[in-house]
């Protein structure tokens, strides 16, 4: 089974994922995607995010090419709506190895899939965060047909966090996005609204619904946190559950 979180940035999708896995390694077993493909080129003990990325990039590409035509539709609509309003060359070129990194780990994920629970920081659905810092506005129309088209996992984890918490966590990262400048208060309040904005209307898609577990973010202290994981934990041992009774024989 496949889990993608998804959420903006400053929500604690990876903290969240790192308590969800230490939870289910305890009756299942289970990987991230980033162990996962780290794995391919045994390497272990990487931690560096811009590192992980670079991995991921370089064993995702064969993958990738090969999966060209199946993520065609998907692939032109998403760069048609990034590039209508971006100017930065750099910026368009982060953005599509990133959107390669995605579909090519997607694409080892659902191979490897079949025997474990593999956990998503970084999926298709992620790709959406690339319209962020266009500054475009998007029509609901125009995400509904991005989330009709975009490859999907077994189950969706939307964290979400107010616009407050996701500023107060962006300007204490020590990686914030690129296009962000921490000093910039009324930027980061402002790529922050509009981040929420495309995640809260993303997940009304009906295929989306359909495989949607629904959190807020809190922080890793604060009372409540572990029944977050806990919740998220048993949502998953079930819909496993659940898919085994379907496929009974």
């Amino acid at each position: 089974m496949i889990i993608e979180f998804i959420g903006c940035t400053g929500a604690g999708k990876t903290t969240l994922i790192k308590e969800v896995q230490h939870r289910l390694t305890k009756t299942a077993q289970v990987s991230t995607s980033i162990d996962l493909v780290v794995g391919l080129l045994r390497l272990r003990n990487v931690t560096n995010p811009t590192v992980q990325n670079f991995i991921q990039e370089l064993a995702s590409f064969p993958f990738f090419i090969r999966s060209l035509y199946k993520y065609k539709a998907f692939m032109l609509y998403t760069i048609r709506l990034f590039l209508r309003n971006s100017s930065s060359s750099i910026s368009t070129i982060n953005n599509l190895r990133s959107l390669e990194r995605k579909l090519g780990v997607y694409e080892i994920t659902s191979r490897c899939s079949k025997d474990r629970i593999i956990l998503v920081d970084e999926g298709p659905i992620l790709a959406a965060h690339m319209f962020v810092f266009t500054g475009a506005a998007y029509t609901p129309q125009e995400i509904a047909r991005f989330a009709d088209l975009v490859p999907l996992p077994d189950l969706v984890v939307y964290v979400r966090a107010s616009v407050d918490t996701l500023v107060k966590r962006t300007l204490r990262r020590g990686d914030p996005p690129r296009e962000m400048n921490p000093k910039n208060l009324a930027q980061t309040q402002g790529y922050a609204k509009s981040a929420v904005t495309i995640f809260d209307q993303l997940v009304k898609a009906e295929n989306i619904q359909r495989r949607l577990l629904r959190v807020e973010s809190l922080d890793f202290a604060e009372q409540g946190y572990d029944k977050i994981v806990d919740d998220i934990s048993e949502s998953i041992l079930n819909r496993i559950l659940l898919t085994n009774e379907i496929n009974k024989p």
